[in-house]
């Protein structure tokens, strides 16, 4: 269900590393590209880990498809999104969701996040957290939910991530926790995305 192939193009590029816990897990990501020249991306974590996530994800992955083709307003896809998490979740799990829209023409990238770990974007050494929104997807059924435009430049770093990434722990213990995470970020910036 995850992407093995992500594209590189000279206006942007794009690469993943997903590398679950148990095996199967529920972490999601996907992307979409459209021919007016817009191309959707998202990532999700859907809570529990194992099977029952893994099931969820997939019936999760289903109904993105189904309401992204739609080409709605990304808040309104929001907002039905939840409606069909609810629906099969009866608020007993929960998924946070981040989802965008770059338009590769104007370099306008329009978001929604619903709970998720803020992406972030890096730019001439600063760090801008991507937070407007709403809540998690699955909880309560009527929620609504708000997007953001902003305007990406060249050589902007976009990351997407879920907890995985600063909860991670070596053979000590120690978690590497988000300031690791931001000085890879910092210190890899000028690499490619595969790279990074």
């Amino acid at each position: 269900l995850i992407p093995k192939n992500l594209p590189s193009k000279d206006c942007y590029e794009l690469a993943s590393i997903y590398k679950p816990h148990l095996g199967v897990g529920g972490d999601y990501f996907d992307f979409i590209e459209f021919q007016d020249g817009k191309i959707v991306f998202c990532v999700g974590d859907i809570s529990g880990k194992g099977v029952a996530a893994a099931l969820l994800m997939a019936n999760f992955q289903a109904n993105f498809h189904t309401l992204i083709n739609k080409r709605t307003e990304l808040d309104e896809f929001i907002r039905d999104l939840n409606t069909s998490v609810h629906l099969i979740t009866q608020g007993e799990r929960f998924i946070t969701f981040f989802i965008a829209e770059y338009d590769i023409n104007t370099r306008q990238l329009n978001y929604v996040n619903a709970g998720h770990n803020f992406p972030l974007i890096y730019r001439n050494g600063e760090f801008l957290e991507l937070r407007t929104g709403g809540i998690i997807l699955g909880m309560m059924d009527g929620m609504e939910y708000s997007s953001e435009t902003i305007q990406l430049k060249k050589g902007d770093v976009f990351i997407l991530y879920t907890d995985g990434i600063n909860e991670a722990m070596n053979d000590d213990g120690e978690e590497f926790e988000m300031d690791r995470f931001y000085q890879v970020i910092k210190e890899t910036t000028r690499k490619s995305a595969e790279e990074i």
